[in-house]
């Protein structure tokens, strides 16, 4: 399998490292100079962190000990200031003439001001590069009829991902989540595409409503491959057997577009992690602790905060970009696939953690649980808390979805199933509800497993 267009000679997972490491150093020192031309924004973060020139940064490790200097609040400022002053809300981190921005994406604003991912040419032909190693990962070819089911909108799974498909050769069929689940599957049956792309939640409910809209299951629509982005639970064993299960198909769980970034799982029964496509173009897992901020050594299971670096990027780079995501790492060959490299697990995401009596837990991992629980459930569920997280006075209140066609006789013993199953794995007890099939709503996006509704709600 075809993942990297480069080679790096060895099965030694400290001397993969150390030779990435330096060819990382070697694109950051160019990198480094480029940023330190933008005046408005990272100058004034080299300053802040005592950089007096360039020159001062005189090694990979001089590097990995600067601080962070983008995040999510400080893109939005970013845009507000470069709204206010340019007239334009590409930032003031923006490295490059507005008229080369000619690529635009952006997040969903679903906590906030939307952030903006900006493009430039070399931008867009390296991003389609990048996705394009995925595709090949997933077994998409050239001539493939593609589905594409993620939020159009101006998500970097949407247009975005359009387009590579476009400059990959494949033909792809964007409707998106937007058109809703009966033209999605009338389209489906229509065009017969060989790769559907959608959230794993579009994905269960495309099971779910099959039957009833088109008179016929899933699996009769002829869908060999199943990419999966936007949230977690892709990687899930139960998930990828029920895909397995209904539609026959292979399924993939991916991230990337952002700043050359991107990772995908193999064609594996399970998945044992997802396998870094561009290393040549991102440092995706600069890890820090999330306490201390300080660097982690990179070694095969590390564990902390992923600070993002785009090597090349000449737009609007991510660099020392705080991303919030809880990764672990592992390097050496992949046991699906044989591969010798780089993988991830998200474990969660920072602003999403959970602190419960002291014991620290992501949504995900509650996730996790609860899908060893199907079909007795569905799936969905939602973590209902009085304020925002982390902290959370127990018990977690946990609302979780019967599976359709559980008896409500049965409701009772599955929940307190279900409290004691993470009493063992994660080491507190919620207090699990649990409600009739379809109470939850469904959503073709991102869906939100953590909900503030107050005492008493």
């Amino acid at each position: 399998m075809s993942i990297h267009s480069f080679d790096v000679p060895t099965r030694d997972p400290g001397e993969y490292l150390a030779i990435l490491n330096a060819r990382r150093w070697e694109k950051l020192q160019r990198q480094i100079r480029y940023v330190w031309s933008n005046e408005d924004y990272f100058r004034q973060r080299f300053l802040e962190a005592g950089i007096q020139s360039p020159e001062d940064i005189r090694s990979f490790e001089d590097f990995r000990r600067l601080p962070a200097f983008m995040d999510k609040t400080r893109h939005r400022e970013s845009q507000d200031a470069s709204l206010e002053r340019y007239g334009h809300p590409l930032g003031l981190h923006l490295t490059t003439a507005p008229e080369n921005a000619i690529h635009l994406a952006a997040t969903s604003g679903t906590t906030g001001t939307p952030t903006f991912y900006v493009f430039s040419r070399k931008d867009l032909d390296i991003t389609y590069e990048v996705l394009g190693r995925m595709f090949r990962v997933a077994g998409i070819r050239p001539g493939d009829t593609t589905f594409h089911a993620f939020g159009l909108s101006l998500w970097l799974a949407g247009i975005t991902y359009v387009q590579a498909l476009e400059a990959y050769g494949a033909r792809p069929v964007a409707v998106g989540a937007e058109g809703g689940v009966p033209k999605i599957l009338r389209y489906i049956e229509l065009t017969r595409p060989r790769v559907l792309f959608a959230t794993p939640s579009m994905v269960n409910q495309l099971i779910e409503r099959a039957p009833k809209e088109i008179g016929k299951p899933v699996g009769a629509l002829g869908i060999e491959v199943i990419y999966c982005s936007g949230e977690p639970g892709a990687s899930q064993p139960l998930f990828r057997q029920r895909v397995r299960e209904h539609y026959g198909a292979k399924v993939f769980d991916a991230t990337g577009g952002a700043w050359h970034n991107g990772t995908i799982t193999c064609d594996s029964e399970h998945s044992h992690g997802m396998h870094y496509v561009a290393e040549d173009y991102c440092f995706r897992y600069d890890l820090i602790d999330p306490a201390t901020k300080a660097p982690l050594e990179l070694k095969d299971g590390a564990v902390g905060e992923a600070i993002h670096t785009a090597l090349e990027y000449e737009a609007s780079p991510s660099f020392r970009n705080a991303t919030g995501d809880i990764l672990k790492i592992h390097v050496g060959e992949c046991p699906g696939c044989g591969h010798f490299g780089t993988r991830m697990e998200i474990v969660g995401r920072a602003d999403d953690m959970l602190a419960i009596k002291g014991v620290k837990v992501y949504p995900a991992a509650i996730q996790n649980v609860v899908a060893q629980f199907r079909p007795k459930v569905s799936g969905e569920l939602r973590i209902r808390l009085d304020a925002p997280p982390p902290r959370v006075e127990p018990p977690l209140r946990l609302a979780v979805e019967a599976g359709e066609g559980t008896p409500e006789s049965e409701w009772a013993a599955i929940g307190a199933a279900i409290e004691q199953r993470i009493r063992e794995l994660l080491t507190f007890r919620p207090q699990v509800e649990v409600l009739p099939f379809g109470s939850l709503p469904r959503t073709g996006a991102k869906t939100k497993l953590i909900e503030i509704v107050g005492k008493g709600a």
